[in-house]
């Protein structure tokens, strides 16, 4: 594989992962979910 195209799938992996662990959406749902529900968040820090 060329070396551009190594630097490509390096770059859309790392984009994939950012878009994908969005610590903040998982707040807000935890968040919004223990308002309206009573639901606690996990405790094994998937906030």
């Amino acid at each position: 594989m060329r070396r551009s195209l190594r630097h490509l799938h390096r770059h859309w992996r790392n984009a994939r992962t950012h878009t994908l662990h969005d610590a903040n959406r998982w707040k807000y749902l935890h968040i919004g979910n223990f308002t309206a529900n009573g639901t606690y968040p996990p405790n094994h820090g998937l906030i």
